[in-house]
């Protein structure tokens, strides 16, 4: 009995999490057309793809699609990084996207081959277990590359805003991605903690550990949703002391024209 009410639990987090990234592509998909801020793109698709790779997993985590799936999201992260933070700045972005295309295809061509999962859905054969590491260090590096990165550039823009007369709540926007971002970077080597043979759902234990694994999924889905859709209330929150010149929009627009002359700024230092 509290095996199924923990395997319930477990459930309606995932489900949870597909409704907030749903909601937040919804939303970020809207305020691209009604902004023209096509930097929103690769995040857009971001939060569509995980959604739809926990949907296809619900059912079989060895179809081809899903395989597929899961390699590129992450290499969207990066690619909203580099439109939205870098666009004329020198950064590593062209070294963590060979990266990670180099890695992703390796990782993608091992599950194909040997149907190797993280966390695995059947026992592995020990002679297997460099494969099993090599997709782990591939997961690893991808997080690092993209939401470690993200949480290290919007903390930085964010403490850059501190002084910026704009609507508090945009500078918090930042602050809660990069917050939130570090944490979800760092989670992945939970990962390492569990055994290669450890498989969700046989015991009680693994339900908890997957749970726990899950909750870092389910706080970074509502952080970001916290970030982009930001309710009223909130809003009001941090802005009880600020004394509103404009609308939200000029606000946005105005937050986007001091990153570029910053960009600008840098680029030619």
């Amino acid at each position: 009995m509290l095996l199924q009410t923990f395997e319930v639990i477990l459930l309606s987090m995932q489900v949870v999490w597909i409704i907030l990234q749903l909601i937040v592509s919804a939303f970020l998909l809207v305020k691209m057309f009604q902004t023209k801020q096509y930097n929103l793109l690769p995040l857009i698709l971001f939060f569509i793809l995980n959604s739809i790779r926990m949907i296809i997993y619900a059912f079989t985590p060895y179809i081809i699609l899903y395989l597929i799936i899961i390699q590129i999201p992450n290499i969207l992260l990066l690619i909203f990084i580099k439109l939205t933070f870098f666009r004329n700045k020198k950064s590593p972005f062209k070294f963590f996207l060979i990266t990670l295309i180099l890695v992703r295809s390796i990782d993608l061509w091992i599950r194909l081959q040997y149907g190797i999962t993280i966390p695995m859905r059947e026992p592995l054969d020990e002679s297997y277990l460099i494969y099993y590491y090599s997709i782990l260090l591939s997961i690893s590096l991808s997080f690092l590359f993209s939401h470690l990165w993200l949480g290290i550039v919007s903390i930085k823009y964010y403490k850059s805003l501190k002084s910026i007369k704009i609507e508090p709540w945009i500078k918090k926007r930042y602050q809660i991605i990069g917050i939130a971002s570090i944490i979800y970077a760092f989670s992945i080597f939970l990962y390492y903690v569990i055994p290669y043979n450890f498989i969700p759902g046989q015991d009680l234990f693994s339900i908890i550990f997957v749970a726990i694994l899950t909750s870092f999924v389910v706080f970074y889905s509502s952080a970001m949703f916290i970030a982009w859709v930001m309710p009223t209330r909130l809003k009001t929150y941090f802005n009880k002391d600020y004394q509103i010149i404009s609308d939200k929009e000029f606000e946005e627009n105005e937050l986007l024209e001091l990153i570029k002359e910053d960009l600008k700024k840098n680029s030619h230092k």
